[in-house]
C-alpha cells in the first residue's frame, strides 16, 4: 500500500468516524491490511499526521518553483504568492482541516501546536529566505534587535489568515484573499523604510551636530 493511499485512508477514517484511530492496529484492521504495511511508511499515527501537513508546504513550494515567473518577483510579491498558493492547497483539504483543527478546545490547541511544528519550520524557512532577499533589495530595513524576529511576525500572520479562512463563507474565499493581501502588504509597509526611520536618522544626525 502506497503512502498516499494511507494518508487518504486516514483522513477518511477521521471524517467518517469523527475521531482518530485508537491505534495503528485499529486503523490497519479497518483497511484490511497488515500493520507491517503501515510501518513501511510511518512510525506512528502522529508521524502520519505530521507528514500530511508537511506535504501541504511541499506541494506549495513545488508549485512556486515550477512557476517560471516566480524568480523575477519582488520579495513582497513572492510572499503574497507563497500565501495565496498555500491557501489554495489548504482548500483541497478543507473538510479535514475544519474537522481536525477548528476548535478552541485545549486538546485541539495542543494537537495543533504539536502536529503543525514541522509545517511551520518549513514555512518559516521559505519566509526567512524571502526576507533575506528583501533586506538585500532594501525592501525591508535592518533594525537592531528587531530584524532577527521579523519571521516570527509572519507566523502570527499565518495564524491570523488561517482563522479567517476557517470561518470564511464568502464566494471563492474572497475574504481570505483580502486578508492575505492586506496583512502581507501591511507587514512590508511596516518593515520597510518609513517615517520612524527618518526620525531616528534625524535624531542621530542632530546629536552629532551638538546643537541641542
Amino acid at each position: 500500500m502506497e503512502k498516499a493511499v494511507l494518508l487518504k485512508a486516514y483522513k477518511k477514517f477521521e471524517l467518517t468516524k469523527g475521531r482518530s484511530p485508537y491505534s495503528v492496529f485499529e486503523f490497519t484492521e479497518e483497511l484490511e491490511v497488515e500493520e507491517s504495511e503501515f510501518y513501511t511508511h510511518f512510525s506512528s499515527l502522529q508521524q502520519l499526521k505530521k507528514v500530511f501537513l508537511r506535504q501541504l508546504v511541499d506541494n506549495t513550494l513545488k508549485a512556486l518553483n515550477e512557476d517560471e515567473n516566480y524568480a523575477s518577483f519582488s520579495a513582497r510579491e513572492k510572499l503574497l504568492a507563497l500565501y495565496f498558493t498555500l491557501f489554495e492547497h489548504l482548500k483541497l483539504e478543507r473538510s479535514y482541516l475544519l474537522h481536525k483543527y477548528n476548535s478552541s478546545d485545549p486538546r485541539v490547541l495542543r494537537e495543533f501546536k504539536d502536529d503543525w511544528k514541522d509545517f511551520f519550520l518549513q514555512l518559516n524557512a521559505r519566509v526567512e529566505q524571502i526576507l533575506m532577499e528583501a533586506r538585500n533589495e532594501e525592501e525591508v530595513v535592518n533594525r537592531p534587535y528587531i530584524s532577527d524576529h521579523y519571521a516570527k511576525g509572519f507566523y502570527l500572520l499565518f495564524t491570523y489568515v488561517y482563522k479567517v479562512w476557517l470561518n470564511d463563507e464568502s464566494d471563492d474565499f474572497e475574504t481570505t484573499d483580502a486578508a492575505i493581501e492586506k496583512s502581507v502588504n501591511l507587514a512590508f509597509d511596516l518593515l520597510g523604510k518609513g517615517p520612524l526611520d527618518a526620525m531616528l536618522d534625524f535624531g542621530k544626525f542632530a546629536l552629532k551636530t551638538k546643537v541641542f
